[in-house]
């Protein structure tokens, strides 16, 4: 008994490392874009966010494709990761230079000065973070997990403090501009200081063919995936102004900053986990099962908390003109849950060496979620959202149903895991919004006093709620690993 019980702990505490250092990013990210949105007004944070968004085209490339080539491959490991290296930084360069060529027509697109200066100065540093991913990747194909995780929180934790401080006596866009490079320059001295993996002036030339024929369908993917979740973002900007695209990427940016502090680890932690099934012959509805209910219930927990606390911290924290945001952070804080099974198709299909399938079914996925963005933009920022919400579950559905048609994957575990989460993290919500509203009438404290005694019954519920989710088999630490 004590063993398992000793056992449990170091999975617990290994679990907990893994993803406090595969979510610091994000968490990074949210911290910096809120303190930007408490100093800088909503036409300013709007020309920056659409900047960025411009940004992740390029990083989409960065993350998957090639990367994913490297865990997935049975290749021997000096032909993928050199072959892999300069593809990788070769794509990552081309992409940096399109988008610097094409920045200043974007800023007369979207009229909104200095868009241009601030795209080309994020496309300058991206083929310095191709380094860092291609150095990640290969730290997780030789099995340096705690390495690499170890890595990545120094690395991100150094761009939280030294953004933060630039921000704070710095109150301009461009210090958001030198946060990003903070980040991508601390990660590739991290990387080469402590990583063993070296570059080669080694090419070969049939492995680049296949690489690039296993990629080239997730690279299609992810462009759809980007304009299924940015293409707001860019009709706002061409239709209203850069005001409105900060008032909609701030709303966003609270609800999946905090989702993504749990979904970007998580998407990491499935591409290893998927891959490592495939290149051991592992039946892949094992890592479908765990990961589908862990992400929704985490998503779940998160989207809840939001909706329970999101008007309050506007409130205290934030400029006024940020408030009519609300609607659309109450819509984004779902799709956390709502997108879990979505989530598994690019790394169960790209285990599977099928991934075309991963191209089919964003293509569907990404002509509807646009088709119903150009039906209700013009309708208001909360319709907006709301039916992107929608758009998402809907795609879910859809997900399962490829991953057991085209995959021949087994989904009946997940689909109730998916399901158990969805109810558990309702529960959730609805207890922790009535002790919440029963603390702020019976309790004589200050709002941002009620606000702390909230979180902390948050976090004490959420503990409750994952050891429940733990004892029916909905939620698994074996999720946290890779």
């Amino acid at each position: 008994m004590n063993k398992e019980v000793r056992s449990l702990g170091r999975q617990g505490g290994r679990a907990v490392f893994a993803f406090t250092a595969r979510s610091m990013q994000q968490v990074s990210t949210l911290l910096i874009a809120l303190l930007a949105a408490r100093f800088l007004t909503p036409a300013q944070y709007g020309v920056y966010s659409i900047g960025i968004v411009f940004l992740i085209l390029v990083q989409t490339l960065t993350y998957t494709g090639f990367y994913q080539f490297i865990l997935t491959s049975r290749e021997d490991d000096r032909d993928v990761l050199s072959t892999c290296f300069w593809l990788i930084a070769g794509l990552v360069s081309a992409a940096s230079l399109v988008l610097a060529i094409a920045a200043y027509p974007l800023e007369w697109l979207f009229d909104a000065a200095p868009l241009g200066r601030i795209i080309v100065l994020l496309a300058l540093i991206q083929p310095l973070a191709s380094i860092g991913a291609w150095s990640s990747a290969a730290l997780l194909r030789r099995g340096a997990v705690m390495l690499n995780f170890t890595v990545m929180l120094v690395q991100n934790l150094i761009a939280l403090i030294g953004g933060g401080l630039l921000l704070w006596f710095w109150h301009s866009i461009y210090a958001l501009v030198a946060y990003r490079y903070l980040r991508v320059i601390s990660g590739a001295v991290l990387f080469l200081l402590l990583g063993n993996d070296r570059p080669e002036m080694h090419f070969r030339r049939e492995l680049a063919r296949k690489a690039t024929a296993f990629s080239g369908g997730l690279y299609g993917s992810r462009l759809l995936n980007f304009l299924s979740r940015y293409a707001a973002d860019l009709l706002l900007g061409m239709l209203h102004s850069p005001a409105a695209v900060g008032l909609y990427r701030f709303g966003n940016r609270i609800a999946t900053g905090a989702t993504d502090i749990v979904n970007q680890p998580m998407a990491n932690f499935a591409a290893t986990q998927f891959g490592a099934a495939a290149r051991q012959e592992i039946d892949l509805a094992e890592p479908l099962a765990r990961l589908t209910g862990t992400v929704a219930l985490l998503g779940g927990i998160v989207g809840a908390t939001i909706i329970v606390f999101a008007r309050d911290v506007i409130v205290l924290f934030f400029q006024p003109s940020y408030l009519p945001a609300l609607a659309v952070t109450f819509a984004m804080a779902l799709r956390g849950a709502a997108g879990a099974g979505q989530m598994m198709v690019e790394p169960a299909f790209a285990a599977l060496g099928r991934t075309s399938w991963v191209m089919v079914f964003d293509l569907v996925t990404t002509a509807i979620a646009v088709a119903v963005i150009f039906a209700t933009s013009p309708l208001g920022l909360g319709l907006l959202a709301w039916a992107q919400a929608a758009v998402v579950l809907g795609t879910t559905g859809w997900a399962f149903f490829l991953l057991r048609r085209r995959g021949h994957i087994r989904i009946r575990r997940a689909v109730r895991n998916f399901a158990g989460a969805i109810v558990l993290s309702t529960l959730y919500g609805v207890v922790l919004s009535a002790a919440y509203r029963a603390m702020d009438a019976g309790l004589a404290l200050s709002r941002i006093s009620t606000l702390g005694l909230g979180l902390v019954a948050a976090s004490a519920l959420a503990l409750a709620v994952l050891a429940l989710a733990i004892w029916l088999r909905v939620f698994s630490l074996r999720a946290f690993s890779g």
